[in-house]
């Protein structure tokens, strides 16, 4: 599958790494050429034409950012659109968005012929580190979205990365992944628990 990752930061270089071991990606940012020499078997590409081969396109840049992204990589009409941002404050310590809208269902207002759906809000870059290590107790990746065909998708992605997944529903679901997101920042950094950390879905044994 071909896959462009929107943003070249801790988040984005994780996803590249981990995709790219079943999966032909791009890494797509202002700075192309120097982002493509750190990860070798990833390809580089700026906002320009990064997007135009892509059958998914991940945001991994912070949601703040996502509208100007959007006024240089078009409609992507028909493409999967994976959201991983949480819209937080300055500190980090908050949300901007909550209750009646979330990021997701934001960008999809921004993009809306493509398929977006919610995932990875709730894992840290140092996980996708540990998950490119081996790991083998990684955290569960939670997916909404309205479109099943492209959850599912989603959903074989992250296992193609070694997590479990767990699909959360619609889009509007994004209202609660997004709190969960803040939560785990807040007991990640200001709970001094540190970012090697995730939460878990599934029956009790």
């Amino acid at each position: 599958m071909k896959i462009s990752i929107i943003g070249s930061g801790n988040m984005g270089q994780g996803l590249a790494r981990l995709l790219s071991a079943k999966h032909e990606v791009t890494l797509v940012s202002r700075q192309a050429s120097a982002d493509g020499a750190k990860l070798p078997g990833v390809a580089s590409a700026t906002y320009a034409d990064g997007v135009s081969e892509a059958e998914v396109v991940f945001f991994a840049l912070p949601y703040e950012g996502v509208s100007a992204a959007a006024e240089k990589l078009g409609d992507l009409a028909g493409k999967l659109v994976v959201d991983i941002t949480n819209p937080l404050t300055a500190d980090y310590m908050g949300l901007t968005l909550g209750y009646s809208t979330s990021a997701g269902e934001q960008i999809a207002a921004l993009f809306p012929q493509a398929k977006v759906v919610k995932a990875f809000n709730t894992i840290f870059a140092p996980v996708l580190a540990l998950a490119a290590q081996g790991a083998k107790s990684l955290p569960t990746v939670l997916i909404a979205g309205d479109d099943a065909d492209a959850k599912e998708t989603v959903r074989q992605l992250a296992t193609d990365m070694g997590f479990s997944a767990v699909i959360a529903g619609p889009l509007s679901t994004a209202r609660y992944l997004e709190p969960l997101g803040g939560l785990q920042i807040r007991l990640a950094y200001a709970e001094g628990h540190g970012a090697e950390v995730g939460f878990t879905f599934g029956p009790v044994a």
